[in-house]
Protein backbone atom coordinates (compact mmCIF):
# COMPACT_ATOMS: atom_id res chain seq x y z
CA UNK A 1 0.00 0.00 0.00
CA UNK A 2 2.54 2.46 0.98
CA UNK A 3 4.49 1.62 -2.37
CA UNK A 4 1.22 2.15 -4.52
CA UNK A 5 0.55 5.65 -2.36
CA UNK A 6 4.62 6.55 -3.40
CA UNK A 7 3.72 6.20 -6.63
CA UNK A 8 0.61 8.07 -6.74
CA UNK A 9 1.89 10.79 -5.50
CA UNK A 10 4.45 10.70 -7.83
CA UNK A 11 2.40 10.55 -10.54
CA UNK A 12 0.02 13.74 -9.23
CA UNK A 13 3.44 15.30 -8.92
CA UNK A 14 4.67 15.02 -12.55
CA UNK A 15 1.32 15.58 -13.47
CA UNK A 16 1.09 18.89 -12.07
CA UNK A 17 4.78 19.99 -13.95
CA UNK A 18 7.13 19.32 -11.08
CA UNK A 19 10.84 17.57 -11.96
CA UNK A 20 12.80 16.21 -9.39
CA UNK A 21 16.51 17.96 -9.40
CA UNK A 22 19.12 16.91 -11.18
CA UNK A 23 21.62 17.23 -13.85
CA UNK A 24 21.79 20.56 -15.40
CA UNK A 25 24.11 20.88 -18.29
CA UNK A 26 25.48 23.27 -19.63
CA UNK A 27 25.79 23.88 -23.30
CA UNK A 28 29.49 23.73 -23.38
CA UNK A 29 31.77 20.57 -24.21
CA UNK A 30 35.00 22.29 -21.94
CA UNK A 31 35.09 24.89 -19.49
CA UNK A 32 38.16 26.72 -17.95
CA UNK A 33 37.84 27.32 -14.12
CA UNK A 34 39.64 30.55 -13.22
CA UNK A 35 38.95 29.81 -9.34
CA UNK A 36 42.35 28.25 -7.74
CA UNK A 37 41.81 24.62 -6.54
CA UNK A 38 43.85 24.80 -4.22
CA UNK A 39 41.03 26.27 -1.96
CA UNK A 40 38.13 25.04 -0.57
CA UNK A 41 35.92 26.97 -2.63
CA UNK A 42 37.74 26.11 -5.52
CA UNK A 43 37.07 22.65 -5.15
CA UNK A 44 33.45 22.85 -4.17
CA UNK A 45 33.17 24.61 -7.24
CA UNK A 46 34.35 22.40 -9.50
CA UNK A 47 32.71 19.45 -7.98
CA UNK A 48 29.14 20.76 -8.00
CA UNK A 49 30.19 21.67 -12.05
CA UNK A 50 31.14 18.28 -12.23
CA UNK A 51 27.75 16.90 -10.97
CA UNK A 52 25.44 19.22 -12.55
CA UNK A 53 26.92 18.79 -16.12
CA UNK A 54 28.40 15.62 -16.73
CA UNK A 55 29.64 15.78 -20.29
CA UNK A 56 31.57 19.09 -19.54
CA UNK A 57 35.02 18.38 -19.20
CA UNK A 58 37.18 21.17 -16.85
CA UNK A 59 40.17 21.79 -19.07
CA UNK A 60 43.86 23.15 -17.24
CA UNK A 61 44.13 26.45 -19.51
CA UNK A 62 41.72 28.81 -20.63
CA UNK A 63 43.31 28.21 -24.63
CA UNK A 64 41.63 24.86 -24.40
CA UNK A 65 38.45 26.08 -23.23
CA UNK A 66 34.98 27.08 -25.09
CA UNK A 67 34.14 28.88 -21.42
CA UNK A 68 35.76 30.74 -18.88
CA UNK A 69 34.40 31.29 -15.51
CA UNK A 70 36.50 34.22 -14.40
CA UNK A 71 36.79 35.34 -10.47
CA UNK A 72 36.48 39.16 -10.67
CA UNK A 73 36.39 39.97 -7.04
CA UNK A 74 36.00 38.37 -3.38
CA UNK A 75 35.57 39.56 -0.17
CA UNK A 76 34.87 39.22 3.05
CA UNK A 77 33.62 41.89 5.82
CA UNK A 78 32.99 41.86 9.55
CA UNK A 79 30.53 44.38 10.58
CA UNK A 80 29.31 45.28 14.58
CA UNK A 81 25.48 45.75 14.65
CA UNK A 82 24.77 46.17 17.66
CA UNK A 83 25.65 47.29 21.07
CA UNK A 84 24.87 47.21 25.24
CA UNK A 85 24.54 49.50 27.33
CA UNK A 86 28.56 49.29 28.17
CA UNK A 87 29.57 49.85 24.52
CA UNK A 88 30.21 46.16 24.10
CA UNK A 89 29.51 44.40 20.88
CA UNK A 90 26.52 42.07 20.95
CA UNK A 91 26.30 40.83 17.39
CA UNK A 92 28.34 40.90 14.35
CA UNK A 93 26.76 40.62 10.63
CA UNK A 94 29.28 38.84 8.26
CA UNK A 95 29.05 39.59 4.19
CA UNK A 96 30.58 37.57 1.55
CA UNK A 97 30.64 39.63 -1.78
CA UNK A 98 31.59 37.57 -4.68
CA UNK A 99 32.15 39.09 -8.46
CA UNK A 100 32.39 36.82 -11.58
CA UNK A 101 31.53 36.22 -14.93
CA UNK A 102 31.38 33.93 -18.09
CA UNK A 103 32.99 34.13 -21.31
CA UNK A 104 33.54 32.36 -24.90
CA UNK A 105 37.12 31.41 -26.00
CA UNK A 106 36.93 35.11 -27.88
CA UNK A 107 36.07 36.80 -24.34
CA UNK A 108 31.90 37.13 -25.39
CA UNK A 109 29.73 37.88 -22.14
CA UNK A 110 28.11 34.93 -21.66
CA UNK A 111 27.42 36.16 -17.92
CA UNK A 112 28.69 39.76 -17.56
CA UNK A 113 29.64 40.73 -14.21
CA UNK A 114 27.89 40.02 -11.59
CA UNK A 115 28.15 40.04 -8.00
CA UNK A 116 26.24 38.05 -5.21
CA UNK A 117 26.28 38.86 -1.89
CA UNK A 118 25.33 36.95 1.75
CA UNK A 119 24.82 38.32 4.57
CA UNK A 120 24.66 36.48 8.17
CA UNK A 121 24.10 38.08 11.81
CA UNK A 122 25.90 36.66 14.61
CA UNK A 123 25.44 36.90 18.39
CA UNK A 124 28.05 37.85 19.92
CA UNK A 125 30.01 37.02 23.41
CA UNK A 126 33.38 38.75 24.20
CA UNK A 127 34.04 36.81 27.26
CA UNK A 128 34.10 33.86 24.98
CA UNK A 129 36.10 35.39 22.13
CA UNK A 130 38.06 31.91 20.93
CA UNK A 131 35.04 29.79 20.77
CA UNK A 132 33.10 32.66 18.85
CA UNK A 133 36.07 33.10 16.56
CA UNK A 134 35.81 29.53 15.66
CA UNK A 135 31.95 30.04 15.13
CA UNK A 136 32.47 33.02 12.68
CA UNK A 137 34.89 30.35 10.92
CA UNK A 138 31.97 27.93 10.69
CA UNK A 139 29.67 30.53 9.36
CA UNK A 140 31.71 31.82 6.86
CA UNK A 141 32.30 28.41 5.23
CA UNK A 142 28.56 27.71 5.68
CA UNK A 143 27.94 30.60 3.66
CA UNK A 144 30.82 29.83 0.80
CA UNK A 145 28.48 26.43 0.38
CA UNK A 146 25.77 28.81 -0.55
CA UNK A 147 27.70 30.91 -2.91
CA UNK A 148 28.66 27.64 -4.62
CA UNK A 149 24.99 26.81 -5.17
CA UNK A 150 24.07 30.29 -6.37
CA UNK A 151 27.18 30.55 -8.94
CA UNK A 152 26.26 27.19 -10.39
CA UNK A 153 22.47 28.27 -10.88
CA UNK A 154 23.48 31.60 -12.54
CA UNK A 155 25.78 30.00 -15.04
CA UNK A 156 23.10 26.92 -15.93
CA UNK A 157 20.41 29.19 -16.46
CA UNK A 158 18.45 29.05 -19.31
CA UNK A 159 19.38 32.22 -20.66
CA UNK A 160 23.22 31.02 -20.50
CA UNK A 161 22.35 28.25 -23.02
CA UNK A 162 21.08 31.41 -25.55
CA UNK A 163 24.16 33.22 -25.22
CA UNK A 164 26.22 30.63 -26.21
CA UNK A 165 24.25 29.71 -29.13
CA UNK A 166 24.29 33.13 -30.16
CA UNK A 167 27.48 33.68 -29.92
CA UNK A 168 28.15 30.67 -31.77
CA UNK A 169 25.68 31.88 -34.95
CA UNK A 170 27.65 35.39 -34.54
CA UNK A 171 24.95 37.33 -33.45
CA UNK A 172 26.31 39.08 -30.33
CA UNK A 173 28.10 42.58 -32.45
CA UNK A 174 26.86 43.99 -28.86
CA UNK A 175 28.48 41.89 -26.44
CA UNK A 176 31.16 43.29 -23.80
CA UNK A 177 34.42 41.35 -24.74
CA UNK A 178 37.13 40.35 -22.13
CA UNK A 179 40.30 39.23 -21.77
CA UNK A 180 40.39 35.17 -21.95
CA UNK A 181 43.59 35.33 -20.72
CA UNK A 182 43.36 37.49 -17.56
CA UNK A 183 45.81 36.13 -14.90
CA UNK A 184 44.01 35.32 -11.21
CA UNK A 185 43.38 38.44 -9.19
CA UNK A 186 44.10 37.87 -5.59
CA UNK A 187 41.62 37.13 -3.23
CA UNK A 188 40.86 39.80 -0.45
CA UNK A 189 41.33 38.53 2.20
CA UNK A 190 43.47 35.30 1.26
CA UNK A 191 41.81 32.59 0.79
CA UNK A 192 40.01 30.52 4.04
CA UNK A 193 41.55 33.62 5.93
CA UNK A 194 38.28 34.35 8.28
CA UNK A 195 38.68 38.28 9.69
CA UNK A 196 39.13 37.96 13.46
CA UNK A 197 37.18 39.76 16.18
CA UNK A 198 40.47 40.96 17.69
CA UNK A 199 42.08 42.79 14.78
CA UNK A 200 40.48 46.06 14.38
CA UNK A 201 40.93 46.72 11.21
CA UNK A 202 38.52 44.19 10.27
CA UNK A 203 35.52 45.39 11.75
CA UNK A 204 34.06 48.50 10.12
Amino acid sequence: MLRGACLALFMLLTACGFALRGVTPMPFERLYVGIPDTTQFGADVRRALRAASPDTKLVDTPKEAQAILQQVNDSRTLREVSLNAQGRVESYELGINYTFRLIDAQGRALVPDTTLSIYREMPYDDQVVQAKQGQIDTLFKAMQRDLVSRVLRRITAPDVHKAFEAAQEGDDENTPLFNPNEPQRPRVPTPWQTPSVTDPTNVR
